[in-house]
């Protein structure tokens, strides 16, 4: 009865990226990439670096701007999974 969650876009907040900008290139580069292959986006971005939680505002204003909406993650929502290769 447990759902889980993976993404299916990585605003790179992990990895060697330092800058806000870089998080909404990220970010906007993959939603369009996932929306253009009729997928919904989950995107993986993490709260305790501040370079990335202030791309927020300009990736919601980006998404409104053009036709995208936001949800939380529920019960019903699309579940993106990565593919296991073992």
């Amino acid at each position: 009865g447990l759902h889980y969650f993976d993404w299916n876009v990585s605003s790179g907040d992990a990895g060697n990226i330092d800058s806000s900008d870089q998080v909404f290139d990220n970010i906007t580069n993959g939603i369009s990439s996932v929306s253009a292959r009729g997928y919904p986006a989950v995107v993986l971005q993490h709260d305790t670096k501040s370079f990335s939680v202030d791309a927020v505002s300009r990736v919601i204003e980006w998404g409104l701007a053009n036709g995208y909406h936001f949800e939380k993650l529920g019960s019903n929502s699309f579940t993106a999974h990565h593919h296991i290769n073992n």
